[in-house]
Parts: structure tokens; C-alpha cells; sequence
């Protein structure tokens, strides 16, 4: 019992030494990181030109009044422009994708699923909804359970079902 406690007593030692002993990281209390925001806020400031406000109120404008006209389901050309028309803006980002996505949900085609399942993983938490929206009319039942299509014959039971259980 008395090795055991010495024991411990010396490991404990050891650690504290261990512990006090090691250089700390040195903080720089006298950077002011409101300086060094405000420097790389104007650096950025050259990198990125800012558009003037005409034109993003111009450009909002025209984005809310224009319509994007849906392609019928024998339309195979108009289905691949408009779908290479909404990757262009799934892209670009921000509002356009948000766009993008409301006209899959608008389209409620099986050939914006890519999109649409992509738009769940996004970062951005309006888009993830909107995705989410736009998914909720492919849940449920599959194509091939409608009325007009034929049954799928049952599926047999397999060989051994011991192995199922």
C-alpha cells in the first residue's frame, strides 16, 4: 500500500512539473482585431468591386417578374435547357439558387431530383427548406405503384427463411 501511494505521490509530482513547466502560448493582447477586420475589410473591398444599388434593385426587379416557362414532359429539349438553366443558377448561389429551387418545386419533374437532393445538403437553411418543400412531393408512393403502370409481380420468399429472421 505504502509502494502504491508513493507511487502516485511521485507520478502526481511529475505532472505538475510537467504542466508548469511548459510554455504557455503567448497572446498578443495589444493587437486590436477590430484594426485588422476593418484592413481586411477594405482589402477585400479591391479584390470584389461592389455593385451599385440600381443595379441590384434592377436586377431583383427583373428576377421577381420573370417567369420561367415549364416544359411539358414530351418536351425532351426544353427539359434539358431548362435544367441546364437551373444548374447554371443552382451555381451561381444565393438568391438565384433559392430561385432555382422554387421552380423544381414548381416543375415537380423526377428530373430535378439531383438538384433537389443537393439543395437538402446545401448550407444555406432557406435552401435546405425549399428542398425539403420541393422532396415532399416525390415521398410516398413509387411511379411504379400507379395505376397505369403494370403490377410488379410479388416477391418470392427466399429459399432458406430461417435466414430471415
Amino acid at each position: 500500500m505504502t509502494q502504491a501511494l508513493s507511487g502516485a505521490a511521485i507520478a502526481a509530482v511529475i505532472a505538475a512539473c510537467w504542466l508548469l513547466g511548459r510554455p504557455r502560448p503567448k497572446i498578443l493582447r495589444s493587437t486590436d482585431a477590430s484594426a485588422v477586420a476593418a484592413l481586411n475589410r477594405s482589402q477585400m473591398e479591391l479584390v470584389l468591386p461592389r455593385p451599385s444599388e440600381d443595379a441590384i434593385n434592377a436586377e431583383t426587379a427583373s428576377e421577381s417578374t420573370s417567369s420561367v416557362a415549364l416544359p411539358s414532359a414530351a418536351d425532351r429539349r426544353g427539359r434539358r435547357q431548362l435544367l441546364a438553366h437551373l444548374e447554371r443558377q443552382f451555381q451561381q448561389g444565393g438568391v438565384q439558387r433559392r430561385q432555382a429551387l422554387a421552380v423544381c418545386s414548381a416543375w415537380q419533374h423526377r428530373d430535378a431530383l439531383p438538384l433537389i437532393r443537393r439543395g437538402l445538403r446545401d448550407s444555406d437553411q432557406q435552401v435546405a427548406a425549399l428542398a425539403a418543400e420541393a422532396m415532399a412531393h416525390f415521398r410516398g408512393r413509387s411511379s411504379a405503384t400507379l395505376p397505369m403502370a403494370p403490377q410488379l409481380a410479388a416477391a418470392k420468399p427466399p429459399r432458406n427463411v430461417s435466414r430471415t429472421r
